[in-house]
């Protein structure tokens, strides 16, 4: 994070630092409930700006393992988790995105170990445990996996799955984010739950702007919660 005097001041107004808080994030970030995350946060500080910084999938934590980025917007799990404190906003199921000629992609909902020999589009090896999750090793039955394309970024992602070169676990928001007509997306059976954490680094004294962006993610976060439907 970084303030600088604002000088000539505004008309009228005396000088003051302006400062930006640095938020890494991936994808979709905390989806249709980041903006209102930033706007709780100005709320609570007053001459702040948020900075949202985009990292591609060779970083899952977004630039905070780095120190990049001040606190991050993170798609659980993510390597190294154990560095971080990481706090759970959201969970949603994992959706599978499939090319729109693919013979599955008229199915209402889809059992994923009836893709099991499908060729998947994959993160970068550098994405590490990241790349395994959203390849779906972690489940308990298994799978042989098979890549047919690596993606650094959701163009890219996007791209391979509409030329048919692999499907891809994806979170349900990826549905309302990033539609096209030559890619389709269908619940999926027999996968864990993914999440949304706020995540920032490990040490004894947190920032006090950091901490005001927690409390946002955690107020407008546990607001949109009781107002689901059951």
């Amino acid at each position: 994070m970084s303030c600088t005097l604002v000088w000539p001041p505004p008309a009228g107004r005396t000088s003051r630092a302006a400062c930006t808080l640095r938020v890494g994030f991936v994808a979709s970030a905390a989806h249709e409930r980041t903006q209102l995350i930033i706007a709780d946060f100005a709320r609570r500080r007053p001459g702040w700006r948020v900075q949202m910084r985009q990292t591609e999938w060779t970083d899952p934590t977004a630039g905070l393992a780095t120190g990049e980025v001040d606190v991050a917007l993170l798609r659980l799990p993510v390597p190294a988790q154990s560095d971080f404190d990481v706090e759970v906003l959201l969970t949603e199921p994992r959706w599978i995105a499939l090319p729109a000629g693919h013979h599955l992609a008229r199915e209402d909902r889809i059992r994923f170990q009836d893709l099991y020999d499908e060729p998947f589009v994959a993160t970068p090896a550098e994405s590490g445990a990241w790349r395994d999750y959203w390849l779906a090793t972690d489940e308990p039955q298994g799978h042989p996996v098979r890549i047919g394309a690596v993606a650094h970024h959701p163009d890219e992602w996007l791209n391979a799955i509409a030329h048919g070169q692999g499907i891809s676990l994806t979170p349900e928001a990826t549905a309302r984010f990033y539609q096209r007509p030559d890619v389709v997306y269908r619940p999926l059976t027999g996968v864990s739950p993914s999440q949304i954490g706020v995540a920032w680094p490990r040490t004894q004294l947190v920032d006090d702007a950091v901490d005001a962006f927690i409390l946002s993610c955690r107020a407008v976060c546990s607001e949109a919660a009781s107002q689901a439907p059951a």
